[in-house]
């Protein structure tokens, strides 16, 4: 007879895998030659694409360049921090590049939202949080650090978010 779980949460599938990297296209290049992963699209993850953007629960500005492809079901990230405070400047200051973040999509605003108040409950810090894509849609990511798995989770929704659900944690 198979276990149960205890988690609160349980994620029923991973979307993304993210690496952090000094030189995107050098990084993407080497992927496509090494690994044959590609081809990439490159985009600049700053406003107006993201809006809504916290940091440590304060408004924050902040600009990166990513690269996305996918590996089968699995999209593959890679991602170079800019300008401004983000975890990801933060992340390449302490470690020098690597895996970052792992993210899995919620299928409701209300699965999301107590997704994040349980991780952060549990006491499981809210790192970054903000919104992407166009604001008719307004898709809601957090990035929550989990010590005990080694890396960043983040939950996604990719429907309206509003901006209070995003400001889950209670100071």
């Amino acid at each position: 007879m198979a276990k149960k779980s205890p988690a609160k949460v349980k994620i029923k599938r991973i979307n993304q895998v993210c690496i952090l990297v000094n030189d995107l296209e050098l990084v993407a290049e080497n992927f496509w030659k090494i690994l044959g992963i590609g081809p990439w699209s490159v985009f600049k993850w700053e406003a107006p694409m993201v809006y809504g953007r916290t940091y440590h629960g304060k408004p924050a500005w902040a600009r990166e360049k990513i690269a996305l492809t996918q590996v089968d079901d699995l999209q593959l990230e890679l991602a170079q921090a800019i300008d401004g405070p983000s975890i990801y400047g933060d992340w390449v200051e302490e470690h020098g590049g690597g895996l970052h973040h792992i993210n899995f999509l919620l299928d409701t605003a209300e699965e999301y939202k107590r997704t994040v108040e349980s991780l952060n409950t549990e006491g499981f810090e809210i790192l970054q949080s903000g919104r992407f894509g166009p604001p008719e849609r307004g898709y809601g990511y957090t990035y929550i650090d989990i010590p005990p798995l080694r890396t960043i989770w983040g939950p996604v929704y990719e429907g309206e978010v509003d901006a209070e659900t995003l400001m889950v944690p209670k100071e």
